[in-house]
């Protein structure tokens, strides 16, 4: 069990919780100063990501590369259409195409597909290979044609494409996630770590965003919750919390590593 293996690897616990606590400072500084969310990301996020990546040897190339790719065709659409729809806004300060999309929540999700996928290869799957799997140019098309529709929709009638957040998480998360471990259910094993521990982190950088106004919630959600006098929908905490990470994760398995 990957489990054991973590136990037994002493360097690697210590910088998981190195980790952690630059998190729980770098949230606690955010807290103090309150910078726009661009720095935030900057702050938080960033060094986070980049240090993980270092760690690893034998998989930084197919990191990098399904992480810019996921950024630059699959984020965007899903940003357009989950502001038309309210689902999620941030402070911004660079221009929005469309008048709607965040650039700085396209940054954000660089990064999270970066730090994520650096974490599963560094803590879980022990940075074991560097093939590029030959099914990653399914996802691309993928990835393609989801941006094609949802673009196009946008243009003909943008009303089409305003998906609610519970909506939006079916054709992004639910479904591909069934697919994958239904056809590869040792791989959900390996997700577990990593959820948890984002879970954790996305959490606390949430709850920061949101207090000091880098990050709300604007639309309609099936449970809200109220954090500090704030609303924090629990679609936001099951979606993106338990379902995104373990997706991201399989699908990076399944298009573009072993798939084991």
């Amino acid at each position: 069990m990957f489990e054991k293996k973590l136990i037994k690897d002493k360097t690697k616990i210590k910088r998981l919780i190195g980790l952690m606590m630059y998190v729980f400072l770098a949230c606690s500084i955010i807290f103090i100063i309150k910078p726009i969310y661009l720095i935030s990301i900057a702050i938080v996020l960033l060094p986070t990501a980049v240090v993980n990546f270092l760690w690893l040897k034998k998989s930084r190339f197919k990191i990098f590369i399904f992480s810019i790719v996921s950024a630059i065709i699959f984020a965007p659409p899903v940003e357009l259409a989950a502001r038309l729809a309210n689902a999620w806004d941030v402070q911004s300060v660079l221009p929005r195409p469309f008048g709607i999309m965040s650039l700085e929540n396209i940054l954000f999700a660089f990064l999270n597909f970066f730090w994520v996928l650096s974490f599963y290869e560094y803590f879980v799957d022990h940075d074991r290979k560097k093939k590029v799997s030959k099914k990653f140019k399914y996802l691309v098309g993928l990835y393609c044609l989801m941006a094609v529709i949802i673009f196009s929709l946008f243009f003909y009638n943008y009303n089409l494409v305003t998906l609610n957040y519970c909506v939006l998480s079916v054709p992004i998360l639910i479904l591909p996630s069934l697919i994958i471990f239904y056809s590869h259910p040792n791989l959900l094993k390996k997700t577990i770590l990593p959820t948890l521990f984002f879970a954790i982190i996305f959490f606390v950088y949430e709850t920061t965003s949101l207090i000091v106004g880098n990050w709300w919630w604007p639309g309609e959600y099936l449970i809200n919750l109220n954090l500090l006098g704030h609303r924090f929908p629990l679609d936001d905490i099951v979606i993106w919390y338990f379902l995104s990470t373990p997706t991201l994760i399989g699908g990076y398995e399944f298009f573009m590593d072993d798939g084991k």
